[in-house]
């Protein structure tokens, strides 16, 4: 394999390995909190920010690592694209991230 695909695949392998450790810690810690519970059909939501301390924040946290998983690959793409010296790749790559980036910030 190339040097190229081995810093993808493993840029991928951690993204997906931590969204996944997040969320199950996340839900343990739920589960350990508000285990014996009633169930309320109500929004889960509490802080709209991922990084809050609290079982609910940190499955936000490993969600949205997930999502910027394939925005990091791309980003990684483009820069290994350019050490190579393969410009048009690059600015093709950059195009990639350039609308990733814009359409998860609604702009698209």
């Amino acid at each position: 394999m190339r040097r190229m695909d081995l810093w993808i695949s493993w840029a991928l392998r951690v993204g997906v390995l931590l969204s996944a450790l997040l969320v199950l810690l996340g839900g343990l810690w739920y589960l350990g909190v508000h285990g014996r519970d009633p169930v309320a059909l109500r929004s889960a939501s509490s802080s709209a920010w991922p990084l809050a301390l609290e079982p609910l924040g940190l499955m936000r946290l490993g969600l949205l690592v997930l999502i910027l998983t394939p925005v990091a690959r791309v980003a990684l793409s483009a820069f290994l694209f350019l050490e190579e010296g393969d410009r048009t790749f690059a600015l093709i790559t950059l195009w990639v991230l350039l609308v990733l980036l814009a359409s998860l910030l609604g702009w698209l």
